[in-house]
């Protein structure tokens, strides 16, 4: 039983044609986040707090129960707790979504916790941008977010 409307659907369906970018056939420029005679050394100390820093930290200011955020991520207390006691884990960028979808984070939040673990939202993506669809309808539903994947043949959060 689906439990996608068909307007959400087509809804969706919209937000995906205006917003993705098909990059086979775009041209890229290098870019240098840092001046050009910066050293090794300075660009390491600008290093920013770990990924599992920033989620404990954003669960920690939001008052927001472990327990809760990882059940309603469909994430596995294992897991969970891999991420908990290494400070070295590195997600999958599925699997910060599936966070931020338990955390009920914002799409500026979300954006936050990617960056902390290497990534970021791009158009080029769509199960990027079906996240951030879900996002801005306020919709923190995994069964729902995960139903739009399998429908664009996507992996699953």
């Amino acid at each position: 039983m689906s439990k996608l409307s068909q307007e959400l659907l087509l809804d969706l369906e919209d937000f995906i044609s205006e917003k993705y970018i098909d990059i086979s056939n775009l041209q890229f420029q290098k870019a240098r986040p840092f001046g050009k005679n910066a050293s090794l050394d300075q660009i390491l100390k600008e290093q920013a707090e770990t990924f599992r820093d920033k989620l404990f930290s954003m669960i920690k200011a939001k008052g927001l129960d472990e327990v809760e955020i990882y059940k309603k991520a469909g994430m596995s207390r294992q897991v969970f707790s891999n991420i908990r006691s290494d400070p070295q884990y590195h997600p999958k960028k599925n699997t910060i979504f599936a966070l931020a979808v338990g955390m009920n984070l914002s799409i500026d939040e979300t954006a936050d916790l990617l960056d902390a673990a290497g990534y970021s939202f791009t158009r080029t993506s769509k199960t990027d941008l079906i996240v951030q669809y879900f996002m801005f309808q306020k919709e923190y539903d995994i069964d729902s977010i995960n139903e739009a994947l399998v429908k664009y043949q996507l992996e699953t959060l």
